[in-house]
């Protein structure tokens, strides 16, 4: 990310006018809507104090807007601003046993030249997305909850990977429960995936990249919280003729002072081709270590990652668990070892409350081509980021604006890839 030199391109070759018009899309996007992390509705108790529909549903409203403005590294851009989120419903648990939710997403383009396209805001063709992505039946019985159809899963390598407008759902039948205190569990069959740029749900051999016959994927994971911030999480997923996956971490805290913790964690996934292997015959893994120091309103992390020669860790189900997971890219290369270190600070102690602020930067090196061995190009990204939450008490109460920016560098590359998000997300309350 040469971002002393990708900006006096970017004066050289007339980007001060797009720039401005960023940040009066950005202002715009302030005052319109949608809340961070917010991906849907899942089985569960309704809040008891909320507003209910005839019959005891639960109304949910979800708003979000999105502007994205990137230049690749070969200098190609992608443009999108778009506004949407999601609208569902959810019913009480009826004789204590039987709950559905019902959630219909959307994406619409308030601005997007299909030259520009690749923003994952909206299909490829700049066209609006439109889907109904979650709508479950749960049944409770003796603590353990079985979902089924279309439903939220969010596990390392299976998840939401909600970082645009409208989140990965899944078609499965899953089952859930807390048997200990401390101790979690979760499972079951996923056959189909509606990824994040798409209306459609596809098999998961086809979302993976696979030519062959259409296939599903089996799932297991168990979380232990074992203390107070502290965590053993285990993961097993099976995709039929495609690859199975086995994830492991560990977090363990250290109190240092009343408002001081130390954690350490480490992680661990091995990757291998099985049955008519789909998208290639190959065996990898990922590791990874990090600290992250708390002290008070301030956070700091350092982490080290690595990549097997074979084959770069595979993702098409959800975000890249991978501690250094950035902004552009999760460092998973073949071959790839990287390091990373970011900071953040909350500001509600020095008389700004709801404001936060960030910044990551990571590296990664020794990458190659798994097919033949060749060096690959050594890259870097730096991230900054700020976030506004609106305090509880009034209208816009939850109201998140998040700014954010991005260089990536690779060597070789004749410029500098940049991104640039700025994203306003808006839970209605009723």
């Amino acid at each position: 990310m040469n971002h002393a030199v990708r900006t006096r391109q970017g004066l050289s070759r007339g980007r001060c006018p797009q720039r401005t018009r960023l940040a009066c899309c950005g202002a715009a996007l302030l005052a319109l809507a949608g809340s961070a992390g917010a991906q849907g509705i899942a089985p569960g108790d309704l809040p008891a104090a909320g507003y209910k529909l005839p019959g005891g549903f639960e109304p949910v409203l979800q708003l979000r807007s999105y502007w994205f403005d990137q230049d690749s590294l070969t200098g190609v851009p992608s443009v999108a601003w778009a506004l949407g989120g999601w609208a569902g419903l959810r019913s009480p648990w009826w004789g204590e046993v039987l709950q559905l939710g019902l959630v219909g997403y959307t994406s619409q383009r308030l601005y997007g030249p299909q030259d520009k396209s690749g923003t994952l805001l909206l299909r490829g063709d700049q066209d609006p997305i439109n889907v109904v992505g979650l709508a479950w039946a749960a049944l409770r019985l003796a603590g353990q909850t079985f979902t089924a159809y279309r439903q939220l899963i969010d596990r390392p390598f299976i998840n939401p990977q909600d970082n645009r407008m409208v989140p990965n759902t899944f078609e499965a039948y899953t089952l859930s429960g807390a048997p200990l205190d401390g101790l979690a569990y979760t499972g079951g069959w996923i056959t189909r995936i509606k990824q994040r740029a798409s209306q459609d749900f596809v098999s998961m051999s086809q979302a993976a990249g696979g030519t062959g016959r259409s296939e599903g994927l089996a799932f297991a994971g168990v979380d232990w919280a074992f203390t107070k911030g502290g965590r053993l999480r285990a993961d097993l997923q099976y995709g039929v003729d495609v690859y199975n996956t086995f994830y492991a971490d560990a977090l363990v805290p250290l109190e240092l002072a009343e408002q001081t913790r130390l954690t350490f964690g480490a992680q661990y996934f091995p990757q291998r081709s099985v049955g008519d292997a789909q998208i290639g015959d190959f065996s990898t893994w990922g590791a990874g270590a990090q600290a992250q120091l708390v002290h008070g309103p301030a956070r700091g992390f350092l982490a080290f990652t690595r990549t097997g020669t074979g084959f770069s860790t595979q993702n098409p189900y959800g975000d890249h668990p991978s501690y250094l997971n950035l902004q552009q890219v999760p460092f998973n290369s073949a071959g790839e070892r990287a390091w990373g270190i970011g900071g953040t600070v909350d500001f509600g102690g020095f008389g700004a409350p709801g404001l936060s602020a960030s910044a990551a930067y990571a590296a990664g090196r020794d990458r190659v081509d798994a097919s033949t061995g060749a060096p690959v190009p050594n890259r870097n990204e730096t991230d900054i980021r700020a976030d506004y939450r609106v305090a509880a008490g009034g209208p816009l109460a939850g109201l998140v604006a998040t700014l954010r920016y991005s260089w990536l560098r690779q060597d070789g590359s004749p410029q500098t890839q940049t991104q640039a998000r700025v994203i306003v997300n808006y839970p209605f309350s009723f």
